[in-house]
């Protein structure tokens, strides 16, 4: 019996030994991958935050932690400190797990109009996946490019079997809202999804709405727009044809 014990203790022992081995490893490689660079104190989500709540309660119940990230890593509109904003500021919409807190997240307490829809543009929505928006990185005040990938259609506007293409459709797109699709319960997909409104023109809007329906049928994905991304509407694209050209 007193053999078995010993047994037992030793296990334990070792297990929590384990684990302190562990625990260290993963705290050394966080301090290699910031060894050389500056580190600043980013918010992230550690769970889902619901829309609406408060700026205050984000890290005193448990919605945000703060990380250290390498400073040239971080956008410029991430929250470093709760105290870095109005303390009557919520969440002006549903945040993802692991998404950074940015100031563009959160609107006044009680807001009525949760955004505004530039002058000349019109507000439309479309259903886009987390890799399609930047892993979850795009959010409300971003500006992004939108790009369609589609089947090659014919000179009937008819499919040509399964080749596609890829084009940038429009870029320098406002993003105004962002928020949790539908979940469709006889649906397959495992990816998340949320419904991105954007701020765009007539002809923009046709042309969403096009490549998402009917014989256009296409896949959008966003890109991140920054203070220095070049972009070109006027390209041909890749195809089938040109990937590796």
């Amino acid at each position: 019996m007193n053999r078995r014990l010993i047994t037992i203790v030793v296990a334990v022992a070792l297990a929590g030994l384990g684990s302190l081995m562990v625990y260290g490893y993963v705290h050394g490689a966080d301090e290699r991958a910031l060894r050389g660079q500056r580190a600043v104190n980013v918010l992230v989500a550690a769970k889902a935050i619901p829309a609406g709540t408060a700026i205050t309660r984000l890290v005193a119940d448990g919605y945000a932690v703060t990380r250290k990230f390498p400073a040239s890593s971080v956008p410029d509109d991430v929250l470093s400190r709760i105290e870095d904003v109005d303390s009557d500021m919520v969440t002006g919409s549903p945040v993802r797990p692991g998404e950074l807190i940015r100031k563009p997240l959160l609107v006044p307490r009680g807001s009525s109009q949760t955004f505004t829809v530039p002058e000349g543009k019109i507000a439309l929505t479309v259903e886009l996946t987390d890799p399609q928006r930047v892993a979850g990185h795009v959010v409300p005040g971003s500006k992004v490019a939108v790009f369609l990938t589609r089947r090659i259609l014919d000179s009937n506007g008819r499919p040509r079997g399964e080749l596609t293409e890829t084009r940038l459709l429009m870029s320098g797109i406002d993003v105004l809202w962002i928020g949790p699709a539908p979940k469709d319960k006889s649906a397959a997909k495992t990816e998340g999804s949320s419904l991105v409104t954007l701020a765009v023109t007539q002809r923009q809007a046709e042309k969403l709405v096009w490549s998402v329906s009917g014989t256009g049928g296409g896949r959008l994905y966003l890109g991140l727009e920054g203070g220095s991304s070049e972009l070109s509407e006027s390209g041909s694209g890749v195809s089938s044809f040109k990937v590796f050209k």
